[in-house]
């Protein structure tokens, strides 16, 4: 049977789990003690552990650690335009799925959402969190805070490689660098002065074809050429 998996900071020979993870193995999974479970804590680690009492805290131990090999060696670093709704939460999800290293919210002339708040922030956090759990993966990207499309283009200009996905680029390939950056424009996609803008800074402009994605669909299919290749 696959063990339930959980993110837990500080892991050490022995530990008591915070409240999330306490919550999700005990309350939700009805686990007890003597039940094994899997703890990863976003350094590249992964370990086996045993639940050595539920009350009045949830403590565990350690039995066995390893650093499985499953993080992509290109880091990729996706600025998202903000977008409503839930979409951008789904997106911070299955870019988590993926293996994105970290994710910057970026607001764009065009973008109808404006800057969100900590709390908006911290729930996109425990949405990647919940994703890196459930897929597998040993690193937890960051979710950083919010940036003007100015402010963007003065992160990924320092990049080994970045992109700007709009119509009329070259199709989206590698040979990938070790850090990409790549950003991801609002609906109606980046203006032509944000392109020139772009261009001007040194990134290169980059499509994915002649079919117009939407902002979540264009970030996924973005990452998925760039990390499963």
């Amino acid at each position: 049977m696959r063990l339930a998996r959980v993110f837990c900071r500080g892991m050490t020979s022995e530990f008591q789990l915070d409240e999330e993870a306490a919550h999700h193995l005990v309350g939700v999974l009805r686990l007890k003690a003597g039940h094994e479970f899997l703890a990863f804590d976003g350094t590249g680690q992964e370990a086996r552990a045993r639940i050595l009492q539920t009350r009045p805290h949830v403590r565990v131990e350690v039995l066995e650690i390893c650093r499985p090999q499953v993080e992509s060696e290109v880091r990729v670093t996706l600025f998202l335009a903000l977008v409503k709704g839930e979409r951008f939460d789904w997106a911070v999800e299955k870019s988590t799925e993926l293996g994105v290293s970290s994710l910057v919210p970026m607001v764009t002339r065009r973008t109808e959402v404006r800057h969100p708040g900590e709390e908006r922030r911290g729930r996109w956090q425990r949405l990647a969190v919940s994703a890196a759990a459930q897929s597998g993966r040993v690193l937890v990207p960051e979710i950083e805070t919010p940036l003007d499309f100015s402010q963007a283009l003065d992160r990924a200009s320092g990049f080994e490689q970045a992109f700007v996905l709009a119509p009329g680029g070259a199709s989206l390939s590698g040979p990938w660098a070790e850090r990409v950056a790549l950003l991801v424009g609002p609906e109606g996609g980046f203006s032509d002065e944000e392109v020139r803008e772009a261009q001007a800074r040194g990134l290169l402009l980059a499509g994915l074809g002649p079919r117009i994605l939407r902002v979540e669909t264009a970030a996924l299919a973005a990452l998925a050429r760039v990390l499963q290749t």
